[in-house]
Order: C-alpha cells, then sequence, then structure tokens
C-alpha cells in the first residue's frame, strides 16, 4: 500500500496516458524477467539483471561475457516457455552494473566494482598514479606526458583530494599551465 503522501504521485501518473503506458510496459517486462529467473539455474540466476522487451524480442542483461555465454545455452527453452507471453525470440547482452543506472537494487554489487564519485570518474591508487607519473617522466611526447599526469593527479584517491590536495595550483606536481592562445 502506497503511504498517502504520495497517492498523488501516483494518481498523477497514471493520469498521463504516455507515463502510463511505459509504466505497464515496465510492469510487464518485470514480470518477464521474474519468469525468466524462475527458470534460470541458481549460479545464473544470481547474474541476470534485467530484461527488456521490444517487438516481441526479449532481451536479458547479464553482468559478465561468461554468463552471456552459458544464458545462451538456455535460449531455446526459455523463447519456448515464453512464446504465450509474447515473446518472439530471447537474446542475451552484457550490461555492467554501475550505482547510477539503479540496478543496485536487484542484488550486491560484484567483488571488484570501482566506487564512482559525483563526477563520475574512479578514484586511483596510489601505486597506480605512481606508475602512471613515472610514465610520463619517461615520454618524449610533451603532450601524451601531459595527458598522464593530468589523468592521475585528477584521479588521486579521495583521501588526498580531502586533505587539501590542490592539483589546480601551478605548485602541484605534473600540472604544466600552458599560455591561453592568442586571438590575433
Amino acid at each position: 500500500m502506497l503511504r498517502p503522501g504520495l497517492a498523488h504521485v501516483r494518481e498523477l501518473l497514471q493520469s498521463n496516458r504516455l507515463i502510463r503506458r511505459h509504466l505497464e510496459h515496465r510492469d510487464r517486462e518485470l514480470a518477464l524477467l521474474g519468469m525468466v529467473l524462475s527458470r534460470l539455474p541458481d549460479p545464473l540466476r544470481a547474474h541476470c539483471r534485467d530484461v527488456v522487451l521490444s517487438d516481441g524480442i526479449l532481451t536479458l542483461f547479464l553482468d559478465s561475457p561468461a554468463w552471456v555465454t552459458r544464458a545462451r545455452f538456455m535460449i531455446e527453452d526459455l523463447t519456448r516457455a515464453l512464446e504465450r507471453e509474447g515473446v518472439a525470440k530471447v537474446v542475451a547482452q552484457v550490461r555492467v552494473r554501475s550505482e547510477r543506472d539503479g540496478m543496485d537494487a536487484l542484488g550486491p554489487k560484484p567483488r571488484g566494482t570501482v566506487e564512482r564519485q559525483p563526477n563520475g570518474g574512479g578514484r586511483l591508487t596510489q601505486q597506480t598514479r605512481a606508475h602512471l607519473l613515472g610514465a610520463a617522466e619517461g615520454m618524449s611526447d610533451p603532450a601524451l606526458a601531459e595527458v598522464f599526469r593530468r589523468f592521475a593527479n585528477n584521479h588521486a584517491p579521495a583521501a588526498m583530494t580531502a586533505a587539501g590536495d590542490n592539483r589546480d595550483s601551478p605548485e602541484s606536481p605534473g600540472i604544466v599551465k600552458t599560455p591561453a592562445a592568442r586571438s590575433d
């Protein structure tokens, strides 16, 4: 049951024909996902993240190529089982999860997931940054070396940025300020 404060939102969404059709279609996809999950073996079930139905083709999204390969062995059986639901074909694809795509609610994060920052960039370890900065020092192409330096400095661990590492200051190692182009 919806909380009383959210009832008006539900009514608003249901009153818009396009939104209502979209929500009904998504409900159908979620029901198909439930049917698919009930037919998959336990190890595979944990890696099937979502489905999309378009023109009678049901696309299964799994979290790695290895699981897509295993799912392909079951596609014929799934297609036969879902024919009564209007599914003419089942295909499988890889979709890597991120916190922003809303799929985390379907299961735990896989091991080795990189924490994403609000700016979208992952944070590098100190050792990785040191390797990048060292590689930049040995490069003969100054423009490429600058790319490596900026990448290393822009993806510093959060502890470094919180500790006051001002990576935009000219005194920061690896940052070279270039003069602005003249417009003659």
